[in-house]
């Protein structure tokens, strides 16, 4: 026997017929892999067992001798076991080779050698026709010759091999993929948020390769019943505390009455809604809301009054507050002197520049030409100064400004008077229905608690502060109820 290996049945037919004749028998055929490293680059292949076959008869002797029986061959494979059913007689060869078996040159390869096997028995040739015995089996009987003078039986075998493995489904050979391109990492879209962006905990879904570990269970506690108190400050707890607020609000002016009442309304009100500010803030912010705050000037125009005693300051606070709307203002203004003649005159009236020479207040050309003034603009009114003895001047006074009607009447308080005095002059000047505080002089004095004290009990709205600048000039600036309390309350 010989063992042949090749690519297809189709490149071992014709090396078969030409080694072994065209009476050759296939024993065994099997396919595999062979080649390649590793696994790749393997090529498939096919290798098929023959073996030469026996003699043909001629059955085309006219002769009558009957040639003696050739002796047994050395071997011959067994007889197969009688089937259980009748086989069905095998379908004969057609006589003519189909073109496609046709022998095609081998490929030019390498024949890999074959495998160790006991030498093949000595097969007898002879010339002499030999009969057929009638045990052998159906696939080693002679089909019958075909036209062109040899035998079909190899041919007809290996077509029938061939047949069935075109039959079957073509697989392509393993050809080694080509080395892929590495993945580009994923981007972090982590890395394209701002750092000042706080980060969120876990990352997305749809860029996370790997969903976030869950958070171990919480460990079991016993649940406590909870109880609802209500703490209460007890009194003296921020004794301290109360007793530096104090200390600075007397300090600055303020009375004994008034502080107590300030510091009680910020520990009730104000304290529980900013515990971290502390109790100075509180009382800060509570002084500011019981200064009185009057609504804003008409931007068409106005009028302003200035009353006081003698030497409080008001002609001064009236030219200063004249000289600043001129300079920087957009409404004109124009500047009205109330005066007497003597103690116990009548009030005259000049307005400049409308009229330069003074003729009585009551006059109707001089109630016409002020209402005339607060029309175009702003209207300052300087009135002399009213004694808290002279109670028939200030009552004179009192019937003047109602026929004006201005909507600002301006006390102007020094800050260098007393709690006392300050609260006689403001009963005594009540008669003028003033709703406005300028105070002056609070550049002599820091006792500036006893004016707010005074505008929180008589309800005027400190609107000015009258003081010596730095160029030793007067200078007027307005009045913030926060930056006023803040001054108490450094």
């Amino acid at each position: 026997m010989s063992i042949y290996r090749g690519r297809t049945v189709d490149e071992l037919i014709p090396q078969i017929q030409q080694e072994l004749g065209a009476d050759a028998i296939i024993v065994r055929r099997r396919e595999g892999l062979t080649g390649g490293v590793l696994g790749f680059f393997q090529r498939p292949y096919v290798e098929i067992e023959a073996m030469p076959g026996p003699a043909r008869v001629d059955l085309y002797d006219e002769a009558e001798s009957v040639a003696p029986p050739p002796p047994a061959p050395a071997y011959a494979p067994p007889p197969p076991p009688a089937p259980a059913y009748a086989p069905s007689p095998p379908l004969a060869p057609p006589p003519i080779q189909p073109s496609f078996l046709a022998p095609t040159p081998p490929a030019p390869e390498v024949r890999s050698p074959p495998l160790a096997q006991p030498p093949p028995p000595p097969v007898r040739t002879s010339s002499a026709p030999v009969s057929t015995p009638a045990q052998a089996p159906f696939f080693t009987r002679e089909p019958a010759a075909s036209p062109a003078g040899g035998s079909a039986y190899v041919t007809a075998h290996l077509a029938a091999l061939a047949r069935a493995e075109r039959s079957q489904i073509s697989h392509p050979p393993l050809v080694p993929e080509a080395p892929r391109a590495p993945a580009p990492p994923a981007m972090d879209f982590q890395e394209l948020i701002p750092r000042d962006i706080p980060r969120p905990y876990a990352p997305s879904p749809a860029f996370a390769a790997e969903p976030p570990p869950p958070p171990p269970p919480a460990p079991l506690r016993e649940e406590l019943p909870r109880t609802f108190e209500r703490r209460t400050v007890a009194p003296g707890s921020h004794a301290r505390a109360r007793a530096g607020v104090e200390k600075s609000l007397r300090r600055y002016g303020i009375g004994e009455e008034l502080a107590q009442e300030l510091i009680d309304a910020a520990a009730a009100h104000a304290l529980p809604f900013a515990p971290r500010a502390g109790l100075a803030q509180a009382v800060r912010t509570t002084l500011a809301q019981r200064i009185p705050v009057l609504a804003p000037l008409s931007a068409k125009g106005a009028s302003i009054a200035l009353v006081g005693a003698g030497g409080a300051g008001k002609t001064t606070c009236c030219a200063a507050l004249l000289g600043a709307y001129r300079t920087s203002g957009a409404l004109p203004a124009s500047c009205a002197t109330l005066s007497r003649v003597d103690d116990h005159g009548e009030l005259q009236m000049i307005l400049s520049p409308k009229i330069m020479n003074a003729i009585p207040a009551s006059n109707p050309r001089a109630l016409r030409a002020m209402r005339r003034a607060k029309v175009d603009g702003l209207a300052v009114i300087d009135t002399p100064r009213a004694s808290p003895a002279d109670r028939a001047g200030i009552r004179e006074l009192a019937s003047l400004l109602g026929e004006l009607k201005p909507e600002r009447v301006l006390v102007a308080l020094p800050a260098t008077l007393g709690a006392a005095a300050a609260a006689q002059l403001l009963e005594a000047l009540a008669p003028l229905e003033a709703n406005a505080l300028a105070l002056t002089h609070a550049d002599e004095t820091d006792q500036i608690g006893v004016a707010i004290e005074a505008a929180c009990r008589f309800g005027l709205a400190p609107e000015y502060m009258l003081d010596r600048g730095r160029t030793g000039g007067w200078r007027l600036s307005r009045i913030d109820p926060t930056g006023l309390a803040g001054k108490l309350l450094q």
